[in-house]
């Protein structure tokens, strides 16, 4: 029998799968596209297709995430989208196909959420499921030795969470899981537009501006102009938005992830709050690439802090090293 070994980082933004032996296969946002009928929603779109209707369809048909918060809120659509990804990187197993699946998962769920992620990854047929946290493949993938004795403190935003977590010796020691990622940061930019120009925009809109001209430096003068509607005559109208309203946008929800850091900081060990001092704190995720981010931590938190070279995809990356190497897999797994 042939064995298949994959990473899947199913997240409620994107998914990543990592094959072992080829890389990383796919990346796409968790989406679905579906249409209400009487008996129900039909799925029409997922995936990368799914983002390219999202803001552009009648009331009959939603675009959304099967999983929210780090967890599945809809496990039967979870299963028809997984499905859809593992047939792309696998489109010809057979019956003599044994797929092995390694899937980083969010600190702060509860067994009977982790439960969950293991029910839908075996009905799309995974024969085996290993979970490991998501905070250390990220610490892993961002060139941490995750195996020594010298604690690192990682902070990964993505799409809808902020994991934070400190690793020791291929074990996670501490680490709290808060509902802020990219999502958030999106939605309360199409807030700020509203309130101060008076114009509706999208989330797709909002996700460009964070990622075009985003940024925390004061004296940045970038700016991008977008479509929305007026919010008080519904009339089509562009608005140009600064890098300084991305900011005003981005900096509460910073700040409530650099509250939950200190935290985490004030109730670990002395020797644990040694290390973390001296090696600092890695930032992977999504989030990690906005301008000014590394600065703004740094300042506030009063340490040094370093963001990962591929920061987006340092969970995945990190999930695949330990795919690779069967030894440093079992040395983490023996630590959970």
């Amino acid at each position: 029998m042939s064995e298949i070994m994959l990473a899947v980082d199913f997240g409620g933004s994107f998914t990543s799968i990592y094959r072992k032996d080829c890389g990383l296969v796919l990346k796409e946002p968790t989406l679905i596209g579906a249409i209400m009928t009487e008996n129900g929603y039909e799925v029409k779109v997922m995936g990368a297709k799914a983002r390219e209707i999202q803001g552009k369809t009648d009331d009959r048909t939603v675009v959304f995430s099967p999983i929210s918060e780090g967890v599945i809120k809809s496990p039967d659509y979870a299963i028809i989208l997984l499905k859809y990804f593992i047939d792309k990187v696998v489109p010809k197993k057979s019956i003599f196909t044994k797929l092995k699946c390694l899937v980083p998962y969010p600190t702060g769920l509860s067994d009977k959420e982790k439960e969950d992620y293991k029910t839908v990854f075996t009905s799309v047929g995974i024969n085996e499921v290993v979970f490991v946290p998501r905070i250390l493949c990220s610490c892993y993938g961002g060139g941490v030795n995750i195996f020594a004795n010298s604690a690192q403190m990682v902070v990964d935003i993505g799409g809808v969470s902020t994991d934070i977590g400190v690793i020791n010796l291929g074990s996670l020691i501490d680490g709290a899981t808060l509902c802020v990622g990219g999502k958030a940061i999106d939605a309360q930019i199409v807030r700020t537009v509203s309130s101060k120009y008076g114009v509706e925009i999208g989330l797709s809109s909002a996700q460009k501006l964070k990622e075009e001209i985003g940024s925390l430096y004061s004296n940045d003068t970038a700016n991008m102009e977008v479509m929305g509607v007026g919010i008080n005559n519904k009339v089509p109208t562009s608005v140009v938005v600064y890098a300084t309203d991305v900011k005003m946008s981005v900096l509460p929800l910073l700040s409530e992830i650099a509250r939950v850091i200190e935290t985490t900081l004030n109730i670990l060990p002395p020797e644990i709050s040694a290390d973390v001092a001296k090696n600092g704190i890695l930032v992977t995720g999504g989030f990690a690439t906005i301008a000014g981010l590394e600065r703004y931590l740094r300042n506030t938190l009063k340490l040094p802090v370093f963001v990962a070279e591929d920061a987006p995809n340092a969970c995945i990356l990190g999930a695949g090293k330990l795919l690779a190497n069967s030894n440093e897999l079992k040395k983490v797994i023996n630590e959970m």
